[in-house]
């Protein structure tokens, strides 16, 4: 459901369905201590376990996944999320040396808190960054590449 979404504005019908299905409010958060930061939206479900955010053009360009409860976000229903779900670092890794897939990874030796942190798949049309807690799949980043993210 959700990979197919980044890209679409906010004013498509696509949008605008699951906004209406889960009941979904929008805030606009705009640039009021004039720092030269972009406008953005951000539509939220702490209930459903996921935050879209949408750019100054209201196209969504960055949708976060939360697979662990935390910040008052509940775990997303695993059924829902239409990217691979990688429970550990390594199996992320693996998938991506199978694979041929480009990536990044967070840089840290064994024993330190950057350590197998962070994954980040480049894919044919958009991202998809795994962030690790204490060894555990805690939060899947999906991130559009057709816009230049701040």
């Amino acid at each position: 459901m959700f990979a197919g979404l980044l890209e679409k504005h906010l004013k498509d019908d696509e949008i605008i369905e699951v906004l209406e299905n889960f009941d979904i409010d929008v805030i606009y958060d705009f640039d009021r201590l004039h720092e030269g930061m972009d406008d953005v939206y951000w539509a939220t479900s702490t209930a459903e376990g996921f935050q879209f955010r949408f750019d100054e053009d209201q196209v969504l360009d960055t949708i976060f996944l939360y697979i662990e409860a935390r910040d008052g976000f509940t775990p997303i229903a695993r059924n829902e999320i239409d990217v691979p779900v990688f429970e550990t670092f390594d199996a992320a890794l693996r998938e991506c040396s199978r694979k041929g897939i480009s990536f990044k990874q967070s840089q840290g030796d064994p024993g330190t808190e950057m350590y197998k942190l962070w994954i980040k798949l480049d894919l044919d049309t958009h991202t998809v960054h795994y962030q690790f807690n204490e060894g555990a799949l805690c939060m899947i980043t999906l991130g559009s590449k057709q816009r230049l993210h701040h």
